[in-house]
Parts: C-alpha cells; sequence; structure tokens
C-alpha cells in the first residue's frame, strides 16, 4: 500500500476533534474536485417541477432587493429548445436605482428521476438608459463548446462542489455547499434550515453567497434578501416599492466555541473571564459583513455580545 500524503495522515489523526469547521477540513476541501460532467443522455427532462430548494412551475416569482437594487425571478410558460432538450425559461430582471440594468433569460429542467435541476445557458440584455447596450455572459449548450451545468442538485449534502455553467471563456460558474443549517432573518418573516452555497469562478476572483429556503428557492443572494414571492405571476414593468428594512436582514448559523476566531474568544476571554457562554451564532449581515453573536451569563445576568471575525466589538450590553 504506498503510503499517506503526510497532511491527509495529520488530518486523520485529527478529524474527530476538527470536524466541521477544522483546518482538516478546509485543506481537503481545497483539493476536492469540481464536478463539470453529469449524466444528462441518462435524465428525464421536465419544464416543470421542484426539488427541496428549487422550483420550476410555469408562474412562480421571488422578488429580491437591497437598498438599491431589486431583482424579479419568474418561471414563464415559456419553453425553449436547446441542443435537443426542451427547457423552461426562468427571467431574470434587475432594476437599479429605479432603472432598468438587465434583463436575462435561464434555460432549465429538473430531471424526472433523481430531481437534479440543470441549467442549459442564458441570453443576457444588458441596459443603459432604456436602450440594450451588450449581451455580457450570453451563452448555450452545444454552442462555441458549452454544455449544461448543474444549479441545483435533488439531493444536496455539505462539501458538493459542481459547475453550474460550462462555457469557456465566459461562463464558468460553480458552486460549494458549504453549510445546510442557516437561519435567514427577512423582513416579516424567518427561513430555517436554509442551504448556504458559495458560489466562484476560475475566469475571475470573485465570491458570491446564496442561500435557499426549503420549498421557496432563492432567499438571500449577497445583501439582496427576498421581500415577496408569490405564484401565477408575470415580470413586472418597473421595480415596487419595498417598505421593509432589507438592510436589517442577517442570515445566521449556531457554532461551537472551536469554530470561534481566535480573535473573538480572546475577546471574550478579556470582557467576561469569568463568563459561561451559553449560545454562540455566526451572523452575515444583508451588507456582507460577518458578525459573532454570544449569549454569555456572568452571575446570573446576560451579556449579548458581537465581534467581528477580527476581533472588534459591536455591542457588549446586559440586558
Amino acid at each position: 500500500m504506498d503510503k499517506l500524503n503526510p497532511l491527509l495522515a495529520a488530518c486523520f489523526v485529527l478529524a474527530w476533534a476538527w470536524i466541521g469547521g477544522g483546518w482538516c477540513a478546509e485543506e481537503q476541501a481545497k483539493d476536492r474536485p469540481w464536478q463539470d460532467t453529469f449524466e444528462l443522455d441518462k435524465c428525464t427532462h421536465l419544464t416543470t417541477g421542484k426539488n427541496r430548494f428549487f422550483i420550476l412551475e410555469p408562474g412562480y416569482q421571488i422578488v429580491l432587493a437591497s437598498k438599491t437594487v431589486q431583482v424579479f425571478i419568474t418561471v414563464l410558460q415559456e419553453t425553449v429548445k436547446i441542443n435537443g432538450i426542451e427547457t423552461r425559461v426562468i427571467e431574470e430582471r434587475e432594476f437599479g436605482n429605479g432603472k432598468l440594468k438587465e434583463v436575462s433569460r435561464n434555460f432549465y429542467t429538473i430531471c424526472k428521476e433523481h430531481g437534479d435541476v440543470f441549467y442549459h445557458g442564458e441570453d443576457v440584455d444588458d441596459y443603459e438608459d432604456g436602450k440594450v447596450v451588450g449581451h455580457g455572459g450570453t451563452w448555450r449548450a452545444g454552442v462555441d463548446g458549452a454544455r449544461a451545468g448543474l444549479m441545483m442538485p435533488g439531493k444536496t449534502a455539505v462539501g458538493l462542489r459542481h459547475y453550474q455553467e460550462i462555457a469557456p471563456k465566459v461562463a464558468m460558474d460553480r458552486a460549494e455547499i458549504v453549510e445546510d443549517d442557516v437561519t435567514l432573518e427577512a423582513p416579516g418573516k424567518k427561513y430555517t434550515h436554509c442551504l448556504k452555497v458559495l458560489e466562484t469562478t476560475p475566469l475571475e476572483a470573485t465570491k458570491s453567497i446564496k442561500l435557499y429556503a426549503p420549498e421557496v428557492g432563492l432567499v438571500f443572494d449577497d445583501g439582496m434578501v427576498i421581500v415577496d414571492r408569490g405564484s401565477d405571476r408575470t415580470p413586472p414593468k418597473g421595480p415596487i416599492e419595498v417598505k421593509a428594512d432589507v438592510g436589517g436582514a442577517y442570515a445566521e448559523v449556531e457554532v461551537s466555541k472551536k469554530d470561534m476566531p481566535e480573535a473573538v474568544a480572546e475577546v471574550v476571554g478579556k470582557l467576561h473571564p469569568k463568563g459561561e457562554i451559553r449560545e454562540i451564532k455566526r451572523e452575515t449581515r444583508a451588507d456582507g459583513q460577518t458578525v459573532y453573536a454570544l449569549e454569555i451569563l456572568v452571575g446570573g445576568e446576560q451579556y449579548d455580545l458581537e465581534v467581528t471575525p477580527e476581533g472588534k466589538v459591536l455591542r457588549n450590553k446586559k440586558e
């Protein structure tokens, strides 16, 4: 038998102590391959259906918003054949500061056998002052070497890594499921057991965080949060008035002491050396900021402490 790689050997020794966010898991994640081949020929491709985190039913619409941007995601009645496969069109209509910025028509199918949702391409229109000025990111499976990617698997698992788009030099978005029990505090509603997905691309050094709620779909997209959804809808002609405080939305997940950054642990030790930590949550705010929120019991009184990963104290208040 070949000798184990020293790093992997160390990981095996410490696995139980560090599982769920330790350095070994992180190092192993870096080496895991990105799945870029999918057995589409073994699927019966449907243009209507849903899995736990993705709804492909005509008329279904999700509205996401930040303080300046609104995105309407609408499943249209329309279908289009892409590379020999009939697909359903989902339109994304983006408004920035009240003006139309982009309209994309995205082509999807859902596998009857196992619920995987496949992404077959998109047509993009970029707008400026009401006129189309470009088509950035447009691609279709079967054209110039492009192939369909996996948008949302029917069976999700933390650590799964896959390409969503496979259009060389044009669109190569890929997704990694990093958590599966996140809670999102959205305006007027709480979404639990959300899937947290980290999106990257080898074409540029960018990262995007998305949250998907069970039986709802996309509820958080890099600062934009869900403000409305419904059935039997059509794309809007313009933006809507959002009265809710979208800036107050945040996502959270409960973590253990060992998952706290060293800088956070040092702050806790200095401020409340004799305190009993009762709860630790890692929050992602709508503006993208990450904060560790702790409940600490000190002499029978509770303190609420909020600290950034770098150790900056945002809140230290007795309740």
